[in-house]
């Protein structure tokens, strides 16, 4: 979005000139008798006043904003005046020999109302360029945020030991937890279109941390023992780590990289309070991550790894509901429950090859 600068920056100088320029035509006309200078000074405000919109079609072409059809509209607002103007000072010179006296009576009759008009055409126009400025640096912010995102999913994908599909799946699994909370009356303050299009992009960032755990372990074909597991756990917190220092890079309050952060820390937390890494329980944990901890153990049950076989559809539902309470929050489980079937056709849609 950076092409939107300049050409912004003339609109804003064109647009500035021809408010000064209108201005001191309307000031400059009650004294001066010579048609000539009118004729020059009002032609020009109307080239500035082209050639600003003329400056506006390349805007157009990229950027599909109200802002933008707002300024078109002002512009040609400002061109139409500056035609008007100088047409009703011809027909005035036109019908009298005493063009001096008429044009001085009529812009004693009409300047206040044309000075006006044209300062408040002039504070729409600046409001007007300002809002599309504003709306430049969210887009160019947007795009930032999106190439980061992008080089952290490819870094999570890159260590992570699961497959490319497991995020697809768990991306859709909380999508659809997270809709069915809502149609049950649940959560509704936690869960706006907004925060559902944001746990979306973040659930594939939930296992970043494993970017900090050995090959020997994380690549490791079989169960780990003890002390293996024990490393293994501290990437939630290594997750935690380094969103949080990505996170003061992306714009506004609730970012997808915080919830992202809120997910990897958090999806290992368990309801009755024995998981980890903080041991948190109920309410404490994130909703976030409440809906990635169902999402993300369904996949790992369903799937094969190297170190277990995959379990049926049917087992994981009476795993994950034997864990209601215990493991999980009792209202994601019964959101789970009224979602089953979709939790099958994306786990067979999206089946490991």
């Amino acid at each position: 979005m950076s092409f939107v600068v300049m050409p912004l920056r003339v609109i804003a100088a064109l647009c500035a000139l021809v408010f000064v320029l209108s201005f001191c035509y309307e000031i400059f006309i009650s004294y001066s008798p010579q048609t000539t200078q009118k004729w020059v000074l009002s032609g020009t405000v109307f080239i500035l006043a082209v050639w600003a919109i003329f400056e506006m079609r390349p805007i157009e072409k990229h950027v599909h904003s109200l802002i933008v059809k707002n300024l078109r509209y002002l512009l040609f607002c400002q061109l139409g005046i500056a035609i008007i103007r100088p047409g009703i000072n011809f027909l005035v010179d036109m019908n009298t020999n005493q063009n001096w006296v008429m044009f001085h009576v009529l812009d004693m009759k009409w300047r206040w109302i044309l000075l006006v008009t044209y300062s408040g055409l002039f504070i729409l126009i600046m409001d007007a360029i300002i809002g599309l400025f504003s709306f430049n640096e969210t887009n160019k912010a947007k795009a930032l945020e999106s190439q980061m995102l992008d080089s952290l999913n490819a870094l999570a994908l890159a260590r992570d030991n699961e497959t490319g599909n497991h995020i697809i799946r768990t991306q859709n699994y909380v999508k659809i937890l997270a809709l069915r909370l809502i149609k049950m009356g649940h959560y509704k303050n936690e869960l706006s279109d907004a925060e559902i299009e944001l746990l979306f992009k973040a659930a594939p960032l939930h296992d970043i941390g494993k970017v900090g755990i050995p090959d020997n372990i994380l690549l490791k074909e079989g169960s780990l023992n003890d002390d293996e597991w024990q490393i293994m756990k501290t990437h939630a917190s290594i997750g935690e780590t380094i969103l949080s220092s990505a996170e003061q890079e992306f714009i506004g309050d609730e970012n997808v990289i915080k919830v992202a952060y809120k997910i990897a820390g958090g999806h290992h937390e368990k309801w009755d309070g024995t998981g980890y890494p903080r041991k948190l329980s109920e309410q404490d944990i994130p909703l976030s991550a409440r809906i990635m901890a169902l999402a993300d153990v369904y996949d790992a049950l369903v799937s094969k790894r190297v170190y277990k076989k995959s379990w049926s559809h049917q087992d994981a539902i009476k795993e994950i509901v034997s864990k209601k309470g215990q493991h999980f929050d009792p209202l994601v489980v019964d959101a789970f429950i009224l979602e089953e079937d979709q939790f099958l056709a994306i786990s067979r849609q999206y089946e490991d090859s």
